[in-house]
């Protein structure tokens, strides 16, 4: 048994295909299965009940939660010679958002890459409750997101503040409620929560997985009334330009909409803000013996592009 055996299991029972693991693995099927089989001989039990899809056997099962140790472990011995030695070489997996990653990420990479130009960067773009359900399973090795609450086993850092805003188009607050909508929106306090005559508003919505989807369906359950949904989806510059045209209210971070809308946009828009709308965001990353010294630079890159923002 070796790593490249041992990588070529892992692809297989994540992708539960011969052709999409092949594929991934830039090799061919006749490879894939023959290191397979080679691993099942040396084993002495099958891995993988051959139909399809392709499951695991129990045997397989066990030797999957092994073979996630060996290849984190191998993966955090490559880091800490790396240290040692002085190379910065190697991939940095990164959780976030998709439209925070879109705004706020690529001057971070940018500098990252000219300072360590040998350390990759993978993005993987999900909704906050995903990004920290992959950093459990070591799928990341760093979260940048907000923490749903203390999780044994991960070290945690502040980030930044957001807040959730509702952004309703003024032609479809006028044709709704004609001069009477624009009481809705007065002042500058934050609401406690949803008024009645929103129960007449088609709304753009985000996944429940997602922090303004989760905060939109419990101002709805507050409200006390069931939402016309006209579109859902996570992709929030379609969202912003449904908004725009009129198809929907749509919850979203203030500062990415502001971000992704032109100024001229913008004052096209109506802007409800809320009184439990602003949440803390962090970096996270899993608790070990040792911490790459990569995890360490790209939180400092992302703060020190952070303050530059605010002059």
């Amino acid at each position: 048994m070796n790593f490249l055996s041992m990588k070529y299991f892992l692809m297989l029972a994540q992708e539960r295909s011969f052709t999409k693991a092949a594929e991934k693995l830039h090799i061919t099927q006749q490879t894939l299965s023959a290191h397979i089989a080679a691993l099942e001989k040396e084993m002495g039990t099958k891995l993988f009940v051959r139909h399809v899809p392709l499951t695991l056997t129990d045997s397989g099962e066990v030797f999957l939660r092994y073979a996630r140790l060996f290849s984190r472990n191998e993966r955090a011995l490559k880091r800490e010679l790396s240290d040692v030695s002085g190379r910065v070489e190697g991939t940095l997996r990164i959780g976030i958002a998709p439209s925070r990653g879109q705004v706020m990420l690529p001057p971070v990479i940018d500098r990252f890459q000219k300072s360590y130009p040998h350390c990759r960067i993978r993005l993987l773009e999900m909704a906050n409750e995903n990004i920290w359900n992959r950093l459990k399973r070591d799928e990341i090795d760093v979260a940048m997101a907000r923490l749903p609450g203390e999780m044994p086993g991960i070290s945690h850092r502040p980030w930044m503040r957001e807040e959730i805003v509702l952004l309703m188009a003024n032609e479809l607050a006028e044709k709704l409620w004609g001069k009477e909508g624009e009481a809705l929106f007065a002042g500058d306090e934050r609401k406690k929560g949803l008024s009645l005559p929103f129960a007449d508003c088609p709304f753009l919505l985000n996944s429940e997985n997602d922090i303004a989807g989760a905060l939109a369906r419990q101002l709805f359950r507050r409200a006390g009334f069931a939402p016309h949904v006209a579109v859902e989806s996570e992709n929030m510059g379609t969202m912003l330009r449904l908004c725009l045209l009129g198809r929907g209210a749509y919850f979203c971070p203030e500062n990415l909409a502001r971000a992704l809308l032109s100024k001229e946009d913008w004052e096209k828009l109506r802007v409800l803000h809320f009184e439990e709308g602003g949440y803390e965001l962090s970096f996270g990353w899993q608790t070990g013996s040792h911490r790459w010294q990569m995890i360490d630079q790209w939180v400092e890159e992302v703060r020190r592009q952070r303050i530059e923002d605010r002059r």
